[in-house]
């Protein structure tokens, strides 16, 4: 009997990343695969102004406790008769960094996930969550352009 495999897919819960859900959920049944979909949370950061004093931010458990519980609801509407066994799991901390561990600690056979393919300056500001996946991930990354 072979080992059970893994893909993770993660999801900052846009529309862009949707783009890729279709490719996560067909490759997990072809591999008769694990599907782990995930979302990170970043540690709030504390800003204040001069005008205003300190803004107030929610804790991490907070944030985490919300996610987890929009997470559960988006894997109950996109996963439901699966074929395939799905995992959602909250992560904590700079997203390329954590799903590229995440799927490290996994043994993920895949990573599958969307990307903007932004250009220029928008590249610059807003850098590349998928890109940065790509460079640090030691399986392979499947990246969907959206549309």
């Amino acid at each position: 009997m072979s080992e059970i495999q893994t893909i993770v897919f993660p999801t900052d819960f846009s529309e862009a990343s949707l783009a890729a859900l279709s490719w996560a959920k067909r490759f997990a049944a072809i591999l008769d695969a694990e599907l782990h979909c995930v979302n990170v949370v970043q540690e709030p950061h504390t800003y204040a102004a001069y005008d205003m004093g300190t803004v107030t931010m929610p804790s991490l458990e907070e944030l985490s406790i919300g996610a987890q519980s929009q997470l559960d609801d988006f894997v109950k509407e996109h996963f439901s008769g699966a074929t395939s066994t799905s995992v959602a799991k909250v992560l904590v901390g700079r997203p390329a960094n954590e799903i590229a561990d995440y799927a490290d600690s996994m043994d993920a056979a895949m990573i599958i996930m969307a990307t903007h393919g932004f250009s220029g300056v928008k590249h610059v500001l807003l850098g590349s969550t998928t890109e940065a996946v790509q460079r640090q991930a030691s399986c392979p990354v499947l990246s969907i352009r959206s549309e």
